[in-house]
C-alpha cells in the first residue's frame, strides 16, 4: 500500500511540477530552475538521492519486466524501510500534493469546458 502511494506521489508531483513549468510565462533554464514548493513540501527531508535512485531503478526494471510478459521485480528492501520510517509523514504530505494536483486538473478541465461551450444565442434573433 505504502509503495502504491509513493508511485502516486512521485508521479503527481511529477504532473504538478510539469504543469507549473508549463504555465510560466518565460522558460528558466534547468540548471538554474528552482525545484516546485510542491516538490520541497513532499519530499524536503524525507527523501535522499539514493532513495531516488534506487526508486527509479526499480520502476525501471519493473517496466521492462511487463514489456517482456515477466512479474516485475519486487520492491527493493531498503527502500521499502526507508519509506516505513517515513510512512504516515508521506501519507500526509502525499495528500496534500493530490489535493493541489486535483485542483490543478478541475480548473483545468473547467477552462476547458468554458472554451469548449457554444457561444450563447440571443433570443430576439440578433
Amino acid at each position: 500500500m505504502l509503495q502504491r502511494t509513493l508511485l502516486i506521489l512521485l508521479l503527481g508531483t511529477a504532473l504538478t511540477a510539469t504543469a507549473v513549468t508549463v504555465q510560466a510565462a518565460e522558460p528558466v533554464p534547468p540548471a538554474r530552475a528552482a525545484m516546485p514548493p510542491e516538490l520541497r513540501m513532499l519530499l524536503g527531508g524525507l527523501v535522499s538521492e539514493n532513495d531516488v535512485s534506487l526508486l527509479f531503478a526499480h520502476l525501471r526494471a519493473a517496466m521492462a519486466a511487463t514489456a517482456e510478459g515477466r512479474q516485475p521485480p519486487p520492491f527493493p528492501e531498503a527502500l521499502g524501510k526507508r519509506l516505513e520510517a517515513a510512512g504516515s509523514e508521506l501519507q500526509m504530505r502525499g495528500l496534500i500534493a493530490g489535493m493541489v494536483l486535483t485542483q490543478f486538473v478541475e480548473r483545468a478541465v473547467r477552462d476547458a469546458v468554458r472554451e469548449l461551450a457554444p457561444p450563447p444565442t440571443s433570443r430576439d434573433g440578433y
